[in-house]
């Protein structure tokens, strides 16, 4: 049996392979960081979070199936984290598979009721072509944050659509026009 000294030994090393890592990432040196996230995880293989970054890393990379693994793995790890639900819904959105995002979306709803979930949502719906729906959880997401939920659709269309060469000019400005229709229709 460790020891509490060990423990928390351990705890720091771990988060200081975990930091080095989220360096890595933040500078774009994804090999590197997932080296070094695969380092804290066979530290202390019972934590969640360098998985979850992992999944980050990947996702970034364009690995989306060993991303959604990695954020399995975080969200097997720790139950209590949302973000590896989050990452497996980016990872879906960016699939096209709305249904699926929606799905794991809810799930993390119920958990953290969170502005950003509720964006995510309305935005999937959107691209369902549900306004119904999008119109529910943008409400929602108004109800908690306007500021932060006004400033999130601009991010998001840039971040998931705008930037996406999969998506044709046509799609990003219809895309476009109906989060626009939202926004004016929710803030009236």
């Amino acid at each position: 049996m460790d020891s509490p000294q060990e423990n928390e030994d351990v705890d720091k090393i771990y988060e200081e392979l975990v930091a080095r890592s989220n360096e890595f990432y933040e500078s774009g040196e994804y090999e590197e960081a997932l080296e070094t996230y695969d380092d804290a995880s066979k530290l202390d293989p019972k934590q969640g979070l360098a998985w979850y970054m992992k999944g980050m890393t990947l996702f970034k990379m364009g690995k989306y199936d060993e991303a959604l693994l990695a954020f399995d793995m975080a969200s097997k790890l720790d139950i209590n984290l949302i973000e590896p639900l989050l990452g497996k819904a980016y990872v879906h959105i960016k699939l096209f598979d709305f249904e699926n995002a929606v799905s794991i979306l809810k799930e993390a709803f119920i958990k953290c009721m969170d502005t950003q979930t509720a964006c995510l949502l309305g935005l999937c719906y959107v691209l369902l072509d549900n306004d119904k729906e999008a119109t529910v959880w943008f409400k929602r997401a108004i109800e908690k944050d306007k500021e932060f939920t006004l400033k999130f659709f601009d991010e998001l269309y840039v971040e998931l659509i705008l930037k996406d060469e999969n998506i044709t000019a046509d799609e990003k400005v219809a895309v476009k026009a109906s989060i626009d229709k939202l926004k004016k229709k929710l803030t009236q």
